[in-house]
């Protein structure tokens, strides 16, 4: 019994956590996304960009067929950016 307690309070504690994560800055909305154009970080030169920079985004090389790193830079870019590394490999399974 002391168990099942314990789990279903780590389960709340982590849908908790889960819940106050930021959202993902640079995202493009899943129905616009494609998994074509190369890697581009957009642009940052402009104090209103950083708002949507994200270090943390992933492309899908077409190439080799992989999803990679890189750092979105806040504006503009293509429609080959991810949140996680896991959304790109989903979208991009499906698309080819």
């Amino acid at each position: 019994m002391k168990f099942i307690l314990l789990l279903a309070c780590l389960c709340v504690y982590v849908a908790t956590l889960e819940a106050q994560r930021p959202p993902c800055k640079g995202i493009v909305p899943p129905w616009l996304t494609n998994c074509v154009g190369g890697k581009n970080e957009g642009r940052g030169n402009l104090r209103s960009c950083a708002r949507n920079a994200n270090s943390r985004m992933w492309w899908y090389d077409s190439r080799s067929r992989s999803c990679k790193k890189m750092a979105y830079k806040g504006c503009g870019g293509n429609r080959n950016r991810y949140c996680t590394r896991e959304a790109c490999r989903r979208a991009c399974r499906r698309r080819n």
